[in-house]
């Protein structure tokens, strides 16, 4: 039995797939089913149930994925401690909505950079609905949302690290801003602009229209701030976005913010991670350089 096939077998039970697995450790698929094999025939179980393209943990499959995430813990530790008189080295990968990427992670990333040169860093965006199988499978070390629903998962450690509010936000000529206030039945026929990839808070308004049974004129999801914010600064309609990415174009006069009096727009900022699974000092490190830099800006904020 070797570390490498507990890595591969840990990969391919957190996809649920060998050409998935084979993907992200850049192997050949062929190269992760004979390690599979090998583990398979080392411990004279069977691992995995195949159907199709896809794959399931047998019993004895679920057991070993136990001890296998514990051993690759203690060589990751291991490493770390016999390496701790020189600069650490490895890898972090970051699941994070652009709204934090964009206004947060910068100065956070500059410190951390300087830290730990050796590092590299993989920051991608944020997505709730495959979280549990990428920590699971190693792909992915912490993550961030901005939801306003409750999130919990078997195994992940959550920790809520801000408040943020949600603006409802308009071009200035735009017929609602003459309203003196803006209610969820005044978005019938508009068209509305959500944000795809900045977490699950457009939501929050989807609901809303639902509950309400009121029929936007169309709803445009965009995976880009920027594209968002452009699209209603040429009058296409209104948008939900996060105060913070929307504070310049505001000031500016670019932007509205609309007199909103329905339910509070707003959702947390969580910080994730893998529960019971040892945390490397440079992963450490960078969690709390983030807690240091939303607690500064919050203070900064109230003043």
């Amino acid at each position: 039995m070797e570390f490498r096939q507990l890595k591969t077998f840990r990969t391919v039970a957190g996809l649920n797939s060998f050409n998935q697995a084979a993907k992200v450790l850049n192997y050949a698929q062929s190269t992760v089913s004979d390690q599979i094999r090998a583990l398979e025939d080392d411990l004279d179980v069977r691992l995995f149930l195949r159907s199709g393209k896809h794959v399931k943990l047998t019993d004895a499959g679920e057991r070993l994925l136990q001890y296998a995430q514990r051993l690759l813990d203690i060589e990751e530790e291991l490493k770390t401690e016999v390496r701790s008189a020189e600069e650490h080295h490895g890898a972090l990968s970051v699941r994070i909505p652009e709204t934090v990427s964009s206004y947060y992670l910068p100065d956070v990333l500059r410190h951390f950079h300087h830290q730990f040169p050796k590092i590299r860093c993989s920051f991608n965006n944020c997505t709730s609905i495959s979280l549990q199988q990428e920590f699971q499978s190693g792909i992915t070390n912490l993550a961030f949302l901005i939801t306003d629903e409750d999130f919990g998962a078997r195994n992940l450690e959550t920790e809520i690290l801000m408040s943020v509010r949600l603006l409802l936000v308009a071009h200035p000529q735009h017929a609602l801003c003459q309203k003196q206030h803006v209610q969820i039945e005044d978005l019938k026929n508009q068209t509305i602009i959500l944000p795809q990839w900045d977490c699950s808070y457009g939501n929050l308004l989807r609901r809303g229209l639902t509950e309400k049974k009121i029929d936007p004129n169309h709803i445009f999801d965009f995976n880009c701030l920027e594209a968002i914010k452009k699209c209603v600064m040429t009058g296409l309609g209104l948008a939900l976005i996060s105060e913070i990415s929307a504070r310049q174009e505001i000031q500016e006069g670019r932007l509205v913010s609309l007199p909103w009096s329905g339910e509070p727009l707003k959702a947390n900022l969580l910080m994730i991670w893998q529960k019971d699974k040892w945390i490397s000092p440079p992963l450490s490190a960078f969690m709390e350089m983030v807690r240091m830099h939303i607690d500064l800006l919050d203070q900064q904020d109230f003043c």
